[in-house]
């Protein structure tokens, strides 16, 4: 008698967990078709020219992120750059941010894996370079923190299944949870700078001088007050920058300050990862804590929480002085960013509680409540000083925009509506500021740091500026008017605009050019144009890819909110014919309208060949569910016998079906488009980075 194989045995168990891996799949794939429901296109449909621009970009900024990948990634993913001296968390990184985005959105399959092998590869580069430990900072703020996150966040749109990810995500956010970096009593982030390494405890005798600088000179004083420093030249003085690296150290870091706020994002997406409640718990109460922080400011964020967890304990009872806060370096451009994006992350941590929107809402009505008329031109505060209100400038639509598109809430639109009308001339115009001001302008105070002055300063919100900044926003004015039915052309001209911003910076990497000085209205070159001594924001400067105009035709949404959110969007798109993220090959998506009440969207496909279907899905993290969706249907047939010379026009009606569904499936034939209004129940499902199948 023939003995079995010892190996037998072995091979059977992993024919049998194969099989029971295969049963778990497929109940799976059963158990999300039952809550997915099933729509064909019917109306023959000539591709307009935006679903013919929104493919033909996807497949440009693939290439063109895939040709950058080749000429500065080394085969580990490190960038091609110098081995010795100092590097960031935020600089390296950060410069493939959008890459996941693009590829979440539709984007050429290589993507993926170039994504991944950027974010392994710079990790392990800043490793080398001393800059982390555990691979994560080792002490640095939230302002940078959060930049050299972005792509780490983003890489779960991808593929949420990576182990390694998994465990960073759960590593990090056990950092901020508890000691050493976090007073669970107080609810309170104890420094502005922390990290692996635990808080920096504001030593005063261990101060560095903080010497005049004219990278920083825009900026001012860090802090006013001292003796003998009066303004910011003063810091030439060996013994004023001494004193004041001393004050830095006492007043500035110690105590929790709004910047911190950007670590609800790492927490929320270790909880969107795992599951885990206790990280969704800590993003709510350390939010709702900066809730009862700025009620008791009348409204307003205070910048600085002292020691014991008062506000304005170290700055003389001011709630203005903090590190990153109201008076140095940016003002309300960073603050802006943290309360909003705190307030996104802990609605999707506590099932779309509106209450957390006040955190933004609240300080944004004060500061316009601030602002005034400036030779017809509204401006208003950005930062605060013993004297008061000053750097005044036109408003940051990318703060009200994001929350109008988070809450949609019409008084959040009206809100908007206030702020566009306004002005009734330009900003540089009012100020006499050349344009584009190179974020200068000497009205109605000298200030060199108006870096988005000539997006947002435009008294006519239809104007699409040629630009695209390293936050990939801009723009939000021309689509909140699209979105309003007063700018039909938008689509079409934000996508020819993001293909020309594309090619710009494919002709700087094709002819060499070297970011040599970060600022170079005040710094000078001192190295060669090499690659090896390029600035260390040169990759970011140059990176082709552009995901504004997607996010905002395919999502409904803007950018996300880059020093402390998580990407949104009310539409995720996903192709079930090759099982993973993004809009199938000839499918294009646009967003028409979005409110409370639901979203209007249409779908084409602009093949004449081929039939495709796409998974749509409520919400970026599946936290919403589609009601009632009416969409177009055709009503009658091509003719029997055709006709020589002359096509008839398609009649159409409009059908209306409950679905009550998290997906739904669309079939389009070649040639075929839909028009889709969906009814929308908000934050009813876990939210999550799971795919449809």
């Amino acid at each position: 008698m023939r003995l079995p194989s010892p190996a037998l045995p072995a091979r059977l168990a992993a024919v049998g967990l194969l099989r029971v891996v295969v049963v778990i799949l497929a109940a799976a794939d059963l158990s999300a078709a039952r809550d997915r429901a099933r729509i064909e296109a019917t109306v023959p449909t000539a591709p307009p020219s935006w679903a013919v621009l929104e493919r033909h970009l996807l497949d440009q900024l693939s290439a063109a992120a895939i040709e950058f990948a080749s000429r500065y990634m080394a085969p580990d993913g490190s960038l091609i750059w110098r081995t010795t001296g100092t590097a960031r968390f935020d600089d390296l990184p950060e410069s493939f941010h959008n890459w996941p985005i693009l590829y979440a959105i539709g984007g050429d399959d290589r993507l993926k894996a170039l994504a991944f092998r950027a974010w392994n590869g710079t990790l392990a580069q800043l490793e080398r370079f001393g800059s982390t430990r555990d691979e994560f900072p080792k002490q640095l703020d939230w302002f940078h923190i959060i930049e050299g996150l972005l792509l780490f966040h983003n890489l779960a749109l991808a593929d949420p299944d990576d182990a390694a990810n998994k465990d960073r995500a759960r590593r990090y956010a056990d950092l901020y949870t508890g000691p050493p970096n976090y007073d669970v009593r107080l609810r309170m982030i104890v420094s502005p700078v922390t990290g692996s390494d635990g808080p920096l405890s504001g030593q005063a005798g261990r101060a560095s001088p903080y010497r005049w600088s004219a990278g920083m000179s825009s900026y001012g004083l860090p802090l006013e007050g001292l003796p003998g420093i009066r303004g910011y030249d003063d810091l030439k003085v060996e013994d004023n920058a001494r004193r004041m690296g001393q004050a830095i150290q006492e007043r500035m870091m110690r105590g929790d300050v709004p910047a911190n706020l950007a670590a609800t994002a790492l927490v929320t997406h270790a909880w969107l990862l795992t599951g885990d409640e206790r990280y969704a718990e800590w993003v709510r109460q350390y939010t709702s804590a900066w809730i009862e922080r700025a009620r008791g400011n009348g409204g307003i964020v205070p910048d600085n929480i002292g020691p014991s967890g008062k506000a304005g304990e170290l700055h003389g009872g001011r709630w203005w002085g903090g590190y990153y806060g109201w008076r140095w370096p940016h003002g309300y451009y960073n603050i802006g960013m943290a309360l909003q994006g705190a307030a996104e992350n802990a609605r999707l941590a506590s099932n779309g509680d509106p209450r957390y929107l006040e955190l933004p809402r609240s300080t944004m009505d004060r500061v316009l409540a601030a602002g005034r008329n400036y030779r017809g031109a509204f401006l208003v505060p950005f930062k605060r000083r013993d004297a008061g209100w000053f750097a005044f400038q036109p408003m940051d639509l990318s703060f009200p925009a994001a929350l109008w598109a988070e809450s949609l809430d019409p008084a959040d639109w009206a809100r908007l509506e206030r702020i566009r009308m306004a002005s009734r001339t330009d900003w540089h115009k009012a100020t006499g500021t050349p344009f584009p001001s190179d974020g200068r302008t000497g009205r109605p105070e000298p200030m060199a740091d108006c870096w988005f002055c000539d997006l947002y300063g435009r008294a006519d919100w239809n104007e699409v500026i040629e630009t695209r900044t390293k936050e990939d926003r801009g723009h939000e004015g021309p689509w909140l008017r699209f979105l309003a039915g007063a700018n039909r052309a938008y689509p079409e001209t934000i996508l020819r605009q993001s293909l020309s911003q594309a090619a710009g910076r494919l002709r700087w990497i094709r002819d060499g050019r070297i970011l040599r000085v970060y600022d170079p209205r005040v710094e000078e070159a001192k190295t060669p144009a090499d690659i090896r001594n390029a600035d260390p924001h040169h990759w970011h400067t140059v990176n082709p890819v552009t995901t504004e105009a997607l996010l905002q035709l395919t999502g409904g949404v803007p950018s996300p909110v880059y020093n402390a959110g998580l990407a949104q969007a009310h539409l995720r798109y996903f192709d079930p014919g090759r099982r993973r993220p993004g809009l199938p090959p000839d499918i294009a998506a646009l967003v028409h309208k979005a409110g409370a009440e639901g979203i209007e969207f249409e779908l084409v496909n602009i093949s004449a060949f081929h039939s495709r279907e796409v998974i749509v899905q409520a919400g970026m993290y599946g936290q919403n569910q589609f009601t009632r969706v009416q969409f177009d249907e055709r009503a009658d047939q091509d003719p029997a016998q055709p006709q020589h010379s002359l096509i008839p026009q398609p009649k159409s009606v409009i059908r209306t079906r409950d679905v009550e569904a998290a997906w739904l499936a669309v079939s389009l034939p070649p040639a075929t488009g839909i028009r889709l209004k969906a009814g929308i129940r908000r934050f009813v499902r876990r939210p999550g980075y799971r795919f449809p199948f």
